[in-house]
């Protein structure tokens, strides 16, 4: 059996000193924060949980690792006290990918029922792949998360990204408040009316 300890210890050795370089503070060992002009980053660390780890026969210490933006110019749907955002208050998200080939034929087990496997980091039941997990989850924040934290703080770009997802209450809501940020007036009424139509579907 893992103990979280341990994972915990090669998590301050190997990735808090990468994401201290890139400006990250830590709320706690699995989740950072770094502060920047228009919004912030998040870097958050979560275990799969049992259910998975029924299903695939893999610890259920095993992660996924996901960065987010938060900015800072649009209001929170939801009341929220907290102090920093999490990831799922980030208007824009990206789940890290595992590079890992595992050997263990349970990984190829796993991935007959589920596709999503690249976005977990599976621990060995005996916790001896540990330190290779925790520097795979460094190397794909360097190589995909800092690549896209970097382009999508810029707002014009992340403006883009936003317009082009599906339409929908969340994608509305975030669209306007992009569009009054850049001064994007036309655009503003339009997102503005399209979400308030939205809204009434909900009764608001």
């Amino acid at each position: 059996m893992i103990v979280r300890n341990k994972i915990d210890k090669k998590i301050k050795r190997i990735l808090s000193p990468t994401l201290r370089e890139f400006g990250f503070a830590s709320i706690n060992n699995r989740s950072h924060y770094a502060l920047h002009n228009d919004c912030t980053w998040v870097f958050n660390i979560n275990h799969v949980g049992n259910y998975y780890s029924e299903l695939s026969g893999w610890t259920a210490q095993s992660l996924n690792a996901t960065v987010g933006i938060y900015y800072d110019f649009i209001p929170p749907i939801w009341n929220d006290e907290e102090k920093y955002p999490k990831y799922y208050d980030c208007q824009l998200q990206l789940e890290l990918c595992s590079q890992l080939e595992e050997a263990d034929q349970r990984y190829n087990d796993h991935k007959k029922f589920d596709q999503s496997k690249e976005m977990v980091w599976w621990f060995n039941p005996n916790g001896n792949n540990i330190e290779e997990v925790i520097i795979d989850i460094k190397n794909s924040f360097l190589k995909t998360g800092l690549p896209w934290l970097k382009k999508y703080s810029n707002i014009e770009s992340a403006f883009e990204k936003i317009e082009g997802e599906m339409n929908s209450y969340h994608k509305f809501y975030k669209a306007k408040f992009f569009a009054k940020y850049l001064n994007q007036w036309e655009k503003y009424e339009r997102y503005n009316q399209l979400f308030k139509v939205e809204a009434t579907k909900f009764g608001e």
